[in-house]
């Protein structure tokens, strides 16, 4: 059994080196065609340019190494029944299944591999190659800006917050643009769109905002603020770096640029800020429940108080005034064990008990619930108030789905490996006669299937449809199960 392992897996040897090469250099040529039009003409050494790529193959890797188990195996099975060699494998009393044992414990152990490299190797590989194309982008000539992030144009003294950049046109869309260069004022403009411009020389830079506000606030008059609607402005951004910088150190970190360590410290920041939303409005709602009880409860009181001093009016005409001078105190009285109440229940602490094991002091968040709560006024105070609850814990939840994603997408892409094994092996046993034609027909089949079901899963847990665990492995589940079926088929099948 030893030399038929070592045969089959010197076998495979080959076909996968191959097969991992001719894929990475298929999918780092498609990334040479992106991006050399943005390098070219920005006066960049050669080394750097090289860097880029470098930096680009761990992600391409990620993804070929399991397309290159599927392709082979397929080729690899393929061969040895084509020739026969799995028939008299079989003949001996040796099953399919044993036969692929040694494929599936490589796989394995590729799989393994695979996560840690995923986990330690590639975040900082794609961290290195992000900083490395933002200082690229702020040489020249384009300007390069994150959607939705707030990027620093001059440091200290102009920031763009773009909600979207076409980089292949230069514009903007829903750009918010903060400009501090002017130390006796602060400027805030909003623009529904944006076209980005440098000179000739390469070093200023232009800013043709349309359809936009300008909010002007004087440092030393704050009272002076001034706001101004525009159909058109045209700003200029002189001495742009030219240099080609690289900050490690401050650089902002996406979720595919951290460790699993560091999204789950996200996470728990989704899910704190998700139980602070519901422990505040769980105190806002009570505290304005309490509020508008003990309103009702003075008004019924004032009232009855009211009719009691008519009835008393009536009744004592003609009493000198002194029999009643106990009358106030006795209503004071009957006041004060319902003012007390009402005082004890504002002091008690909120604490909700299904919030165990969250990271805040529950107490705090129930304070800051009953402190808006002060700032209730009307019904519409309190459907904004609720609504910006909501929001925020919208907002946390789609904090944890998006690290957990990636979380769980560092162990199932890996995990795929053994799965295409299960699939390969059988699916070639069967054809023996498809050569090519089954190798390359199968593995696009199959790459394309399983990779729009980790995109589909991946955008239904970003709608809170299902969870990351079952977005990211039931891919995995579902092919898993189809290789399994395979393979007891082929198992049973004589020929």
């Amino acid at each position: 059994m030893r030399i038929l392992t070592r045969y089959l897996l010197s076998l495979h040897a080959a076909p996968f080196l191959f097969a991992v090469t001719g894929v990475t250099l298929l999918l780092l040529l498609d990334q040479v065609s992106k991006r050399f039009a943005g390098l070219i003409g920005k006066d960049l050494h050669w080394t750097v340019i090289a860097e880029v790529f470098v930096y680009s193959v761990p992600f391409i890797l990620a993804q070929t190494l399991p397309m290159a188990v599927l392709i082979t195996v397929l080729y690899a099975f393929n061969r040895l029944e084509g020739d026969f060699e799995i028939t008299a494998i079989r003949a001996s009393g040796i099953p399919l299944a044993r036969v692929m044992a040694p494929i599936l414990l490589a796989s394995v152990i590729l799989a393994g591999g695979m996560t840690w490299f995923n986990n330690t190797i590639l975040p900082e590989s794609n961290h290195h190659l992000q900083v490395l194309l933002t200082g690229i982008g702020r040489k020249k000539p384009t300007f390069y800006l994150r959607e939705r992030a707030i990027n620093e144009v001059l440091p200290s003294r102009l920031y763009v917050q773009p909600g979207t950049v076409d980089r292949e046109t230069s514009t903007l869309g829903d750009a918010v643009i903060y400009d501090e260069r002017d130390g006796q004022q602060s400027r805030t403009i909003y623009s529904d769109a944006g076209l980005m411009a440098f000179d000739q020389e390469g070093e200023d830079l232009y800013l043709d905002l349309q359809d936009g506000i300008l909010q002007e606030r004087p440092n030393t008059r704050p009272e002076g603020f001034q706001r101004i609607e525009f159909g058109r402005m045209v700003m200029r951004v002189p001495d742009v770096a030219n240099a080609l910088e690289r900050d490690t150190i401050n650089a902002f970190r996406s979720d595919r640029e951290m460790t699993i360590g560091q999204m789950t410290i996200e996470a728990r920041k989704g899910e704190d800020q998700a139980a602070r939303a519901r422990i505040e409005s769980r105190a806002y709602a009570v505290e304005i429940t309490r509020v508008l009880t003990t309103f009702r409860q003075t008004l019924e009181s004032e009232g009855a108080a009211a009719e009691g001093e008519e009835a008393a009016a009536d009744a004592n005409e003609g009493v000198p005034a002194q029999a009643n001078e106990d009358a106030p105190l006795s209503a004071n009285q009957d006041a004060s064990p319902v003012a007390s109440n009402v005082d004890a229940e504002a002091a008690r602490p909120f604490y909700d008990p299904q919030e165990k094991g969250v990271a805040i002091p529950a107490d705090s968040a129930a304070r800051a619930g009953r402190d808006a709560a002060i700032r209730f006024h009307s019904s519409v105070d309190a459907s904004n108030q609720f609504r910006a609850y909501r929001e925020r814990e919208d907002a946390g939840h789609r904090q944890i789905n998006k690290f957990k994603i990636e979380i769980h997408k560092k162990g199932s892409i890996p995990a795929a490996c053994i799965v295409f094994v299960l699939i390969g092996a059988p699916i070639a046993v069967r054809y023996p006669r498809a050569g090519v034609g089954l190798v390359v027909g199968v593995s696009l089949a199959f790459f394309t299937a399983y990779y729009i079901a980790l995109v589909g899963g991946e955008k239904l847990a970003d709608r809170r449809l299902i969870s990351p665990v079952w977005a990211m492995w039931s891919p995995n589940v579902l092919f898993g199960v189809f290789g399994l079926a395979a393979l007891w088929r082929a198992t049973r099948v004589t020929r």
